[in-house]
């Protein structure tokens, strides 16, 4: 049930994608001399080289200004508008490296790496298409680029056009044999297929590289989504979970803040995988204890309607209705594939009529004329808040509420945590509820599919393997 619409897209997927750095040769010009009571001027060889040292040291300002000297000494040369553009492109100021690429493109139409970056800034500015375009333009002029076939892939999978993906996936992975991203993205693209068998093997060459949990859990989450190789799925999310959670710090008091908030927003997806693989074994009672944790981290769709899932196939018919009902409330539920969660409400309700009726009479969300607030709590690991902090303006009775709520636990087998816990409140009239929560003190990221990750860029050094997105089923 995760969504195939690009997490960010993709490319969220905490960013999934990678500097994947080459550097280009450095044009060479002749010294100049002017005198030996003058430095001599800044050669061209002197800036390009400038230029490139300066992104090695991630130094974009001095990359972008050693470039445009170069640009300035030879407004013809590709390498000095090429570097001029990554320059502008890490800096993030996209419509000046736009038009860097292009000009690079239009000194040099066969560049090797400007119509992949340009489809970079097309795919982050929202320009699919022309996205897509640039990335078949750089794969017909180097029908062997590591970096455009793995992003028009990826791009091809966010529209669900799988059938296309595929090869591409398989040829990116060919491509970059040590990248374990790679490999398990060909997993999913074969598994998305019909290619159960394909995608075994796939998913082998990645467990086989080194790699973080991370990547441990996406493999168990999609084998538990398509439903094969269940007890494997479950050997690898609990070794995931295992060298996880240990490490997840434990806030003594307020103090801590956001310390110990991204580690367990990274455990809450393998929490999430976690019940969805026991779901698959058919293990509904174990299965809820991990998604209620999982949720009370992160409150996503996603998770919201696994949850649900199990509460219908328990015969909590009336609990799994009024939380459908407020997962579909939530910004990023339009996204979500909910076919799933609908069959086994309507097989728990036994029809439409019953379940639409049960809709109807659900709790509605919030309305926008209440008034929020928010209060940061210090939660033990029964739930209970033991200190509290409204978050300003601080408004009357809000922490006394907030001290009175019991929050859910972060509690599954051989774990319990304390945390520090945002809770949203509404007031109607003088009354405050709680109507949302989540760990930290800063709200959770865009859900994954909902914002875009960071490309493979193109500049000018070496090529490292990409890292886990810790954004699992981003594609």
């Amino acid at each position: 049930m995760r969504p195939i619409s690009s997490r960010t897209f993709l490319l969220s997927l905490a960013p999934i994608g990678v500097l994947v750095l080459a550097i280009h040769s450095l044009a060479a010009a002749p010294q100049q001399d002017n005198g030996a009571s003058n430095p001599p001027p800044a050669t061209l060889n002197q800036s390009l080289s400038n230029s490139v040292a300066a992104i090695q040291r991630h130094d974009y300002q001095a990359a972008r200004e050693s470039a445009l000297q170069a640009t300035a000494i030879d407004a013809q040369n590709p390498s000095a508008w090429f570097n001029l553009g990554v320059s502008y492109d890490m800096l993030r100021d996209f419509p000046k490296a736009e038009e860097a690429y292009k000009t690079v493109i239009a000194l040099n139409p066969r560049h090797t790496s400007a119509y992949n970056n340009l489809g970079n800034i097309y795919r982050r500015t929202g320009r699919v298409e022309e996205a897509i375009a640039s990335y078949r333009k750089q794969i017909e002029v180097a029908p062997r680029s590591r970096s455009a076939c793995w992003g028009l892939s990826m791009l091809l999978a966010s529209q669900g056009r799988w059938d296309e993906a595929r090869p591409l996936a398989a040829l990116a992975a060919e491509l970059a044999p040590e990248d374990v991203n790679r490999w398990h993205f060909l997993g999913k693209a074969q598994i998305k297929t019909g290619g159960i068998d394909e995608a075994r093997q796939s998913f082998d060459r990645a467990l086989a590289l080194p790699h973080q949990p991370m990547i441990d859990n996406n493999v168990a989450y999609d084998m538990a989504d398509a439903g094969f190789d269940l007890d494997k799925a479950w050997q690898l999310i609990s070794k995931a979970l295992d060298a996880t959670a240990p490490s997840v710090c434990q806030p003594e008091g307020l103090s801590g803040g956001d310390k110990c908030t991204a580690p367990l927003r990274q455990l809450a997806y393998m929490l999430d995988t976690a019940g969805w693989v026991l779901y698959r074994q058919g293990k509904i009672k174990e299965a809820e204890p991990y998604l209620r944790s999982s949720f009370a981290i992160s409150p996503i769709s996603e998770t919201e309607l696994h949850v649900v899932v199990v509460l219908a196939k328990s015969d909590r018919l009336h609990e799994a209705v009024d939380l459908f009902a407020q997962a579909r409330s939530r910004s990023g539920f339009a996204r979500v594939d909910s076919q799933e969660t609908m069959r086994e409400l309507l097989q728990a309700a036994e029809g439409g009529d019953k379940l639409d009726a049960l809709l109807e009479r659900a709790p509605l969300p919030p309305s926008p004329l209440s008034v929020p607030a928010k209060a940061v709590a210090l939660v033990d690991s029964n739930g209970k808040v033991i200190d509290v902090r409204a978050v300003a303006p601080a408004a009357p009775g809000l922490t006394e509420a907030a001290k009175s709520a019991t929050l859910p636990i972060l509690s599954w087998p051989g774990y319990s945590l304390r945390s520090i816990r945002t809770i949203e409140f509404q007031r109607t009239g003088d009354q405050w509820s709680p109507s949302d929560s989540y760990a930290g003190e800063t709200p959770p990221p865009p859900p994954c599919g909902s914002a875009p990750q960071l490309p493979t860029l193109m500049t000018q050094l070496s090529t490292p393997s990409a890292p886990s997105t810790g954004c699992p089923g981003a594609y």
